[in-house]
């Protein structure tokens, strides 16, 4: 691999590798001045070891949209832990379609702070039950948060959310539609939203 290091766009660089198994000699890749990681791993379903992500320095980056949209073998993402999101901006469809994703305790500590984009973040995540790890994001300026968690079939609990500020946000629309274990919406009440607005996050 050439290593290059001023790279500053690596949107779409393994974009429907279905194959992609091993990305070992991307531990080496210089990415401090990458602010586009757009699309990286979309569609590489047979991509489960991201471990040589793990040291990467993702400080500049402002677009993760779609970065593991489909890794629908994807289920630890513990490497992530300790990326430096803060410049985020576009989180949308992040890991939208990781089927087999459970554990997101890795990203407990993510500084979204700067993200304005949390559309279909977590869209089919269908085997994800517990969203307590984002308790204290802070998302206060967000403004699309439409299909977040959309067919979240095994999500059970929302309570976790109750104290995000989403007084900025203008889009929610399907937030939470086909949740289907999802048995109590009244935490977000505090939310404070207008009833249409309110009704629209689950239909």
């Amino acid at each position: 691999m050439i290593i290059k290091n001023n790279i500053k766009d690596l949107g779409c660089m393994f974009s429907s590798c279905y194959n992609l198994i091993n990305i070992e000699e991307l531990k080496y890749l210089n990415v401090k001045y990458c602010t586009d990681f757009g699309k990286m791993f979309y569609g590489c379903s047979s991509l489960k070891d991201i471990k040589p992500l793990e040291n990467w320095n993702v400080s500049k980056g402002t677009n993760f949209s779609y970065m593991f949209n489909g890794c629908s073998s994807l289920n630890d993402i513990k490497p992530l832990e300790n990326w430096n999101v803060s410049k985020g901006i576009n989180f949308s469809y992040m890991f939208n379609k990781c089927f087999k994703l459970k554990d997101i305790k890795p990203l407990e500590n993510w500084n979204v702070s700067n993200g304005t984009n949390f559309t279909g973040m977590f869209e089919y995540c269908t085997s994800l039950n517990d969203i307590k790890p984002l308790e204290n994001w802070n998302v206060s300026n967000g403004t699309y948060f439409g299909g977040m968690f959309y067919n979240c079939t095994s999500l059970k609990d929302i309570k976790p959310l109750e104290k995000w500020n989403v007084s900025n946000g203008n889009y929610f629309r399907e937030m939470f539609k086909y949740c289907l274990s999802l048995k109590d919406i009244k935490p977000l009440e505090k939310w404070n939203l207008d009833e249409n607005t309110f009704k629209s996050i689950f239909n």
